[in-house]
């Protein structure tokens, strides 16, 4: 199956993220900035890509679905573009969370990290991980590499703080963002 194929098919969507906000939570606008690193971008691939991921969102507002996103602090630090597309990112993320099918957690700078993270990675059900590269997504099935996966998601979750919490450090950085204010030039 294709990664969209299985992300549309599972039931439970967990994703963490160590420096890229997850497909699944990013603007329209951010998710370009993404697609135009990847090699060999055009403007017409860099525009499907985006489409293809901003339509791919609708599952995070469906009934009977469960979407668990876990991110490490860095990623509302690493940001593309400017400080107004990273508050409209955040203010995006405010939303999402408040959504009864969506638990967004954090790892704080503030909390050592369970493991050292080397990349992102997605657990479709209990039958897939989609790990992602700089320039690509590949699905793997391996019942051993899905348990080890598993396991290390769980341990990044416990870390992470979620609810009240989340909000909290979310307005924090929307507020450092604002101070930013246009100084910052792309």
């Amino acid at each position: 199956m294709t990664v969209d194929e299985e992300v549309r098919s599972a039931r439970l969507v967990r994703s963490f993220q160590c420096v890229v906000l997850p497909a699944m939570l990013q603007s329209a606008e951010y998710a370009r900035h993404v697609f135009q690193g990847v090699p060999n971008a055009t403007p017409e691939t860099v525009g499907r890509a985006v489409a293809s991921r901003v339509e791919r969102q609708s599952v995070l507002y469906e009934p009977g679905r469960e979407s668990v996103f876990v991110l490490t602090e860095a990623v509302l630090r690493t940001w593309p573009g400017t400080p107004a597309l990273m508050l409209a990112q955040l203010d995006r993320l405010l939303a999402v969370e408040s959504l009864s099918t969506v638990r967004l957690g954090i790892v704080p700078w503030r909390r050592p990290v369970p493991v050292l993270p080397r990349h992102g990675f997605t657990l479709c059900d209990r039958r897939a991980v989609v790990v992602e590269a700089f320039d690509s997504e590949r699905v793997s099935v391996d019942s051993a590499e899905l348990a080890a996966y598993e396991e290390t998601f769980g341990r990044f979750e416990r870390a992470a703080i979620f609810g009240g919490e989340v909000r909290e450090l979310l307005l924090r950085a929307m507020k450092e963002f604002r101070d930013l204010g246009d100084t910052v030039t792309p």
